[in-house]
């Protein structure tokens, strides 16, 4: 197909056997059945059985099943009811979540148009674009969407809306003209049309060279399909503990039968206490207290604009290093806006951006009256009458505007509505009576209104067509000859313009004679002035871009549209300098990977690229080891969305398939949502590493202390056992759950956003984290332990005496073990609230939730100390204020553990990072 830019129309029709009166009805049949439908087919979808099924693949969530299994074969119904239901729960929040993945192919299969208009056995008929074949002869008018591929023949005037594909903000004007270069990208193929953009005015005729998967949508189409999704660094590290977690539950288990058999005990005795070590290990309430937290943050990510479709993107988002932006709509607004006024000889701004008729003018910083300036008032009024654009307000709001019509004449409609000017009132008293439409050779646009008796003709288009045509200027409202030097001092102006990547257009005007209206002579014009515009970049992208300066993340513009523009949007923003580098798609195709990734080492403008080169790029980083995020909005945008660490597409001018191939959708597309929610994503990640040190700390503790009985059962009784398998679950999945959640709504820690992106190959699990969690899983079963025996030894229980005269003794006992572990874990959800600084520096109470949770937690154990009927289902004892305050003694000693360890750690320089 991309040969067919290059060929003639001749030899088109030739190949293709086909003519400018279509194909016959039988062989369109023929072609419909060879080639298949014109139609995005879908890759063989998910199933909704296999997102279910997927949900049970985490390795945690098999350790859970494995002991729900055992614990009902071996008779322990509620341990394995419990079980079950917390991975129902796990799992079921997940599916919710990911039921709704990826439908990009299927957005992009409605973009097609439904209906195409086509020339078949010399007729004019309206067919289903899906039985649209190679051959036909498309007829395209104003408004319509393009049904497949196509290479125009014959035109009036075309201009094509291609900016869903290609990224570009302007309608791109079409030829019907041979084009020399048969490597052009899409949008550089001036004389062709593609399936899904827009006829954005005039009309042509067209003959499809592709259908279906083979044209430029379909090419993406199978970008999309072909492109595997990253997991996230959550999901990796989650697998990384999965594996710790089995090694060590299997280890432990096998050994503790083993020894068991090696001192005669029952198989199955031992098995059973074997499942219980298994019960203290696994982090029953991991997978659920970190879903919930990340369904929390997602939650309160939603109500700051930004819609997360996957749970663990919230934390990607804060392990972003690179940020590949596209331009039009996510930089900018994509509402193009008059920015340079020149007339009179005097350069006048214009303040504001976008369609909202709100703004100023400025001479030298001073702003000026355009009712007093009568050149400026011309200018303006030339723009509104040569104009066929309208501004209307979207669905009767205040400051929601829209232009109906070509964006470049709704600039200027807009322009003249901020001096007040209104257009319709104007039109009123300029009766239009006849129009010269824009002409791509002659490039003006000519309107003739009658006004008081006298006929004008008001010119708009290229500045050197426009200057071409007058011989006077208007200056101080005198009308002088247009000189040398004066076309030079203009000529001047313009340059400057151009250097500031703006759209120029020259105005003139001529007063004419009514008789003389209707066979105007293009000359003896008076030169009005000039207008420069652009996309202007959103308001608030400045200050986004320093925040992400200074946490270390570095932004590449990728777009279709032209170098010049985006780097000049880029240097006004920040994102760029003098000395950035602008790679075009034509460059980046020649050039290999290895110089590619030289190039990605700095900030970099990457212009006039397709889709393909998105993807690449994306791909490079990724196995430079950066996490990519991507933002788009268009198309175009979709393959390398879907790739990145995080996608991130627009809401209100994202397309469908740019939100459906995406992580997250930004409601307001606003560049600053995401620096917002990479600092939600950096602060959900740290609050997640404190409660994973807060679960493993205390799972830690649970270990020792079952593993210490069980190493003394050695030499006495392995039925002394201190703790319960229900006793533990009612830990990991009761008491324990509030404080975890409350961790992650944890305020973010001081200077968050200046440091640098944390190293996404870094785990939470290092030496440093098991040097942490192995002191205060010593400490808690060493004060576990030495209460269970202290209760027992008060009674005059002794080592190797039965429990059966104890038994009173021993549910006292086990309940002292069993809220001594619970309390040392409320005063460790404390210590959890930072890793580095000391807690007296920080406010303790300052988490409200926190404090809530641990108070609950807390109520939670009166009761179960309290209520009869509890203490029968869970072998418990009521409890002396005495038995409370020696529990709170010995549990309140990690407080002053976890300061001496934050003390020498500072004091040594360095830093324990779980």
């Amino acid at each position: 197909m991309m040969k067919m830019s290059g060929k003639h129309v001749d030899e088109i029709f030739e190949e293709l056997s086909t003519g400018v009166f279509g194909l016959s009805g039988h062989e369109a049949k023929v072609r419909l059945e060879r080639d298949g439908a014109n139609e995005i087919r879908k890759k063989v979808d998910t199933s909704t059985i296999r997102i279910l099924f997927s949900q049970f693949s985490n390795i945690l969530i098999i350790i859970l099943i494995v002991a729900a299994i055992l614990s009902l074969a071996f008779g322990q119904r509620s341990d394995a009811i419990v079980l079950l239901c917390i991975i129902l729960l796990n799992s079921g929040v997940g599916f919710l979540q990911e039921y709704k993945a990826s439908k990009a192919i299927e957005s992009l299969r409605n973009m097609i148009s439904p209906v195409a208009a086509v020339v078949r056995d010399g007729q004019f008929c309206n067919i289903k674009a899906s039985e649209v074949v190679v051959g036909d002869i498309l007829v395209l008018s104003e408004g319509d969407k393009v049904a497949a591929d196509a290479r125009i023949f014959e035109e009036n005037e075309l201009k094509a809306d291609e900016s869903l594909l290609t990224g570009e903000s302007l309608p791109r004007r079409k030829t019907s003209g041979t084009t020399l270069k048969s490597d052009l990208l899409a949008q550089d193929q001036r004389n062709m049309v593609f399936m899904g953009t827009g006829v954005a005015h005039g009309n042509a005729r067209a003959v499809v060279v592709a259908t279906g998967m083979r044209t430029e949508f379909g090419r993406i189409a199978g970008l999309t399909q072909e492109t595997e999704e990253e997991p996230s660094p959550l999901q990796k590290e989650l697998m990384v503990i999965g594996r710790i977690t089995a090694k060590v539950t299997v280890v432990i288990s096998i050994g503790v039968i083993a020894l068991g058999l090696f001192k005669g005990q029952d198989f199955l005795y031992m098995f059973f206490f074997a499942i219980s070590i298994a019960v203290a290990v696994v982090p029953e309430g991991l997978p659920t207290t970190m879903t919930i937290s990340l369904a929390m943050a997602l939650q309160k990510m939603a109500r700051k604009n930004a819609i997360v479709r996957r749970l663990s993107s919230v934390e990607t988002l804060g392990a972003t290093t690179v940020i590949c932006s596209d331009k039009t709509g996510t930089i900018t607004k994509n509402q193009m806006t008059v920015k340079t006024l020149i007339t009179n000889g005097r350069i006048i701004e214009a303040t504001g951006a976008g369609y909202e008729p709100a703004g100023e003018f400025l001479e030298s910083g001073n702003r000026i009256d355009p009712a007093d300036s009568g050149g400026f008032n011309m200018l303006l009024n030339i723009a509104a009458l040569c104009n066929n654009a309208r501004l209307v307000r979207q669905d009767g709001a205040e400051k929601d505007y829209a232009i109906a019509g070509d964006p470049t004449e709704g600039a200027l409609i807009v322009a003249a509505a901020k001096a007040g000017i209104d257009r319709d009132a104007l039109e009123k008293q300029y009766e239009r009576i006849h129009e010269m439409p824009f002409d791509s050779e002659k490039k003006r646009m000519i309107t003739i209104h009658s006004h008081g008796g006298h006929h004008y003709a008001f010119a708009k288009g290229a500045p050197d067509e426009i200057m071409r045509m007058c011989n006077r200027i208007l200056a101080d409202g005198n009308e002088p000859a247009l000189d040398a030097e004066t076309v030079a001092r203009l000529a001047k102006h313009e340059e400057d313009m151009g250097r500031q990547a703006l759209r120029v257009l020259g105005f003139a005007y001529k007063k004419l004679s009514p008789e003389a209206s209707m066979r105007i002579a293009e000359r003896d014009f008076i030169f009005a002035g000039f207008m420069g515009m652009i996309d202007p970049p959103r308001a608030e992208i400045a200050g986004a871009v320093r925040v992400c300066k200074d946490a270390g993340i570095k932004i590449n513009i990728i777009t279709g549209d032209y170098g010049a523009t985006a780097k000049a949007v880029a240097m006004e923003v920040g994102i760029a300098n003098k000395s950035t580098a602008v790679i075009t798609g034509v460059e980046l195709e020649k050039m290999n990977d290895t110089r590619l990734e030289k190039i990605l080492r700095s900030e970099t403008i990457f212009a006039r690229v397709s889709p393909s080169h998105k993807l690449r790029i994306v791909s490079l980083l990724q196995d430079m080891g950066e996490v990519v995020a991507v933002t788009g909005d268009g198309v175009n945008d979709a393959p390398a969305l879907k790739k990145a660490s995080i996608g991130v597409a627009m809401g209100i001018a994202g397309t469908e398939v740019s939100k459906e191939s995406s992580d997250m959708v930004l409601l307001d597309d606003s560049f600053a949502t995401i620096v917002t929610a990479i600092r939600e994503g950096r602060k959900i990640y740290d609050n997640l590493s404190k409660l994973v040190y807060y679960n493993f700390a205390g799972i830690t503790g649970e270990l020792f202390t079952v593993v210490a009985a069980v190493m003394i059962g050695l030499f006495y009784d392995f039925s002394v056992l201190p703790l319960l398998a229900i006793q533990i679950l009612l830990i990991d999945l009761g008491v324990e759950v509030l404080p975890s959640l409350a961790l992650a709504m944890e305020p973010e820690e001081k200077g968050l956003m200046t440091k640098t992106p944390r190293n996404p190959s870094a785990r939470i699990v290092d030496k440093r984290f098991l040097k942490r969690i192995g002191v205060s899983g010593l400490l808690i079963a060493s004060g576990a332990l030495m209460l269970f025996y202290r209760e027992l030894a008060s009674s005059g229980w002794k080592f190797g005496d039965s429990l059966a005269t104890h038994e009173a003794a021993y549910v006292k006992a086990t309940t002292m073990a069993f809220f001594t572990l619970v309390m040392f874990q409320m005063f460790n959800a404390f210590n959890s609230k930072t890793i580095t600084e000391s807690l007296l520096k920080t406010n303790p109470l300052g988490n409200k939730y926190l404090v809530a949770a641990v108070a609950v937690s807390i109520a939670m154990m009166m009761a179960f100390s309290y209520i009869p009927f509890l203490n029968g289902i869970l072998h418990t004892a009521p409890l002396s204020a005495a038995d409370w305050l020696l529990i709170t003694a010995v549990s309140s000693t990690i407080l002053i553990v976890e300061e001496v360890r934050k003390y020498m750690e500072r004091r040594s320089g360095v830093y324990s990072t779980p």
